[in-house]
């Protein structure tokens, strides 16, 4: 695509982009262009953000934030960390320890310290962890196994999905076409 003309329209600063042959209009940010319709048409749209991880002076890697800007699976909104290292590649703990405080099923008793919080009573063990020893299986796979936290993230970060029409709508309409 190529762009035919661009000219100043108005008594403030707003601009027509023309291009041939095509003529979609999209009001977006205070803005009307034509030929945008790719952000309305796209299932997914993220957004990825980063911030140096760093040890002293150097840098380790990076911690990523996915913005989910549209989607029709996530919830829009949602924020999604992601945290590689250059040693170690991508963490498959990360962001679990920011989710797991977020629902409560984690505490910061006191700086630099993590304690579980017991599912069935609410009150916080008294086993502390720091941050380095969050990195592993042994603490999250009570966590991740257990059907509450599954069900917190399920409903932080999914869109409700059903099928759009019903099995028993099938079976009925496979009824009444085989007795036609």
């Amino acid at each position: 695509m190529k762009i035919v003309k661009i000219s100043n329209v108005g008594k403030k600063k707003v601009y027509d982009l023309s291009v041939d042959e095509v003529e979609h209009y999209v009001l977006e940010n205070g803005v009307i262009t034509h030929n945008t319709g790719i952000y309305y048409s796209a299932d997914n749209i993220y957004i990825v953000g980063r911030q140096q991880e760093k040890q002293g002076q150097d840098i380790v890697g990076y911690n990523f934030i996915v913005n989910v800007e549209k989607s029709r699976f996530v919830k829009e909104k949602s924020k999604i960390p992601i945290e590689v290292k250059f040693d170690g590649g991508i963490s498959k703990w990360s962001g679990l320890l920011n989710i797991a405080q977020e629902g409560n099923f984690v505490v910061k008793p006191s700086n630099g310290w993590y304690s579980k919080v017991n599912l069935d009573t609410g009150e916080v063990e008294e086993k502390k962890y720091r941050l380095k020893d969050t990195y592993n299986k042994e603490f999250w796979l009570p966590l991740l196994s257990d059907e509450k936290f599954y069900n917190y993230i399920k409903s932080k970060y999914q869109i409700a999905q059903t099928a759009m029409i019903q099995e028993e709508e099938i079976e009925q309409f496979i009824s009444q076409v085989e007795e036609q």
